[in-house]
């Protein structure tokens, strides 16, 4: 039986080729972790403005072909990733709710995962590890999201939990977790999910 390690995550503020048809055929839970950072480089090439709606976005994510992750950005600066499953799921709603808006005014930035909130693993950990390392790293610490940043603490790339999941045929145990009193305020005083 395997035991895989947790990689300590850096302060957030790679360069890793994209992962061909072949690798994703082929990955395994020991393969190289390279394989799955997205990077920057072509991540910038595919993003959204903040000020996209819900339902843009989901029509965007339809026709590319892509369900799983939209990127955010203006101009060459990444803001954050949303994920298809959040923008189909009740924070949506629970967001609308809180901000006293329909959810059709919603836009990409009401409930992305933003970068600077996003854990960070140095590159130079992430070529070290396996998928393995990666899949107990994000489960650990309940995020689907973790950039990939260089000796100069900038982003290089970016790892979703949703890409693991389907290299590995498996599910990513995602258990968002409180990092901050306001977090655990909100939960039990304003009745909303950890995202």
């Amino acid at each position: 039986m395997n035991t895989f390690k947790i990689i300590p995550t850096v302060d957030s503020s790679i360069s890793c080729a994209s992962m061909s048809d072949l690798a994703l055929t082929n990955m395994s839970i020991d393969s190289p972790a390279e394989y799955l950072v997205n990077d920057t480089k072509c991540v910038l090439s595919q993003m959204i403005s903040p000020d996209t709606s819900i339902d843009e976005a989901l029509t965007i994510m339809k026709l590319s072909n892509n369900r799983s992750v939209l990127y955010v950005g203006v101009d060459t600066k990444l803001l954050g990733v949303i994920s298809g499953v959040t923008l189909v799921s009740r924070v949506v709603l629970m967001v609308a709710k809180r901000k006293g808006v329909a959810r059709a005014d919603l836009t990409v930035a009401d409930v992305m995962n933003y970068t600077y909130k996003m854990p960070a693993l140095h590159k130079n950990q992430v070529l070290r590890a396996c998928v393995g390392d990666i899949k107990q790293t994000m489960e650990s610490l309940g995020v689907a999201h973790i950039q990939v940043v260089d000796e100069n603490n900038k982003i290089c790339g970016v790892i979703s939990s949703t890409d693991i999941s389907r290299v590995l045929h498996e599910p990513v145990y995602i258990n968002a977790t409180a990092h901050s009193f306001k977090d655990f305020f909100d939960v039990l005083h304003e009745h909303e999910e950890l995202v």
